[in-house]
């Protein structure tokens, strides 16, 4: 029988060959496509590529280096900051008003961060040479142009937002070139915000749009919670925001987002309902659960703003949707636990089913 070769993973040019050391070392053999092999340097979407029978193995040392690259960071006295990811579109633009009002309640600074792609240098055996494009210096000056255009309007518009502020919101623009995912996740390491504030549409769209995928690979990447905007979102300013569903499973990581949320939204005068979706079989003792999160709140937070309900059904993913509908739900939010790699890929998350089924806000937070 054939064997059947897969792409195991597409990375940066750098990672694309930390990833082959790795596999080699471990014994699983694996080859790289579309290396730029005249400026590696600047390749990026490299194909890693390896037999379908050394999957599970690829799969931990993949997950491995991962985790090594997503170490938590220390966040003290670090002053307020949001980073907002934007890709020029007009749910981007929705965001960028959701992220401005955000950074004037908390004082906070406001960094509009966007990465353009470059293009990869495709070649095709031809004879005992390569076929490469020409005019890829071209396409790469093209795209930067269009970015620094895009970033000019945007900044364009913030700021006649900023001048309707009683207080103006301080704005830094970055822009850079590679992956986005990558580069949102490796920028936040070093800028270490309160919050990612992205906008996404939804999974039926257009395929060239990729910003509901990124904004989805960027709440698998990041320690930072990552608030998603969608593209349906009726946004009437933050004065309209006045319900938010915290999905709880009394897990620990559960009391720690809740600390984060309360900083995030303090501000607002947000009421927070903490909600766990109860089947019968476990109501019980879920009721017991919820008891021991009352008496927390209690004694932490101001309970006129923080209450706690059980939602009664058999599914999460539909209980969780209904009583978005009949309480009127503003902002809906999860703690994404870690898990490993294969799981991701067979069972995807519930926060990222939401991310692309619903038209609320969605304030994800990492354990």
């Amino acid at each position: 029988m054939e064997e059947k070769i897969i792409t195991l993973v597409v990375l940066s040019f750098e990672k694309a060959h930390i990833l082959k050391s790795l596999l080699e070392t471990e014994g699983v053999e694996c080859f790289l496509e579309n290396t730029n092999l005249i400026q590696g340097a600047i390749s990026t979407g490299v194909k890693v590529r390896i037999s379908e029978v050394h999957l599970e193995s690829a799969m931990k040392v993949l997950e491995g280096m991962m985790q090594e690259e997503l170490e938590p960071v220390e966040v003290e006295n670090i002053p307020p900051r949001i980073l907002l990811p934007v890709d020029f579109s007009e749910y981007s633009r929705k965001a960028a008003e959701f992220a401005m009002d955000w950074a004037h309640e908390l004082e906070a600074e406001l960094t509009v961060f966007h990465t353009y792609f470059n293009p990869i240098i495709s070649t095709m055996p031809f004879s005992d040479t390569f076929a490469y494009e020409v005019n890829t210096e071209e396409m790469v000056m093209e795209l930067e142009e269009k970015a620094k255009e895009g970033m000019e309007e945007m900044k364009n518009f913030l700021n006649k937002k900023n001048e309707q502020l009683d207080k103006p919101v301080s704005l830094k623009m970055e822009m850079v070139k590679g992956i986005a995912e990558d580069e949102i996740i490796k920028f936040s390491k070093v800028y270490r915000p309160l919050v990612i504030i992205m906008g996404t549409r939804g999974a039926d769209r257009k395929a060239t749009d990729l910003i509901g995928s990124v904004t989805a690979e960027v709440m698998e990447g990041t320690k930072v919670p990552v608030l998603a905007i969608p593209e349906n979102f009726q946004y009437s300013g933050l004065g309209g925001m006045k319900n938010l569903l915290y999905a709880t499973d009394f897990q620990e990581a559960d009391f720690r987002s809740l600390e984060k949320l309360e900083k995030l939204i303090r501000p607002l005068n947000i009421t927070v309902t903490c909600g766990h979706v109860s089947s019968k079989e476990h109501s019980q003792w879920d009721e017991v659960r919820m008891t021991g999160l009352k008496e927390h709140i209690k004694k932490n937070y101001n309970e006129e703003l923080v209450k706690c309900d059980l939602i009664e059904h058999e599914d999460l993913f539909v209980g969780i949707e209904g009583y978005v509908r009949d309480n009127k739900i503003d902002m809906l939010s999860f703690t994404r636990r870690k898990r490993n790699l294969i799981n991701r890929i067979i069972n995807p998350n519930l926060a990222k089913k939401m991310l692309f089924h619903s038209t609320t806000p969605l304030l994800v937070f990492n354990d």
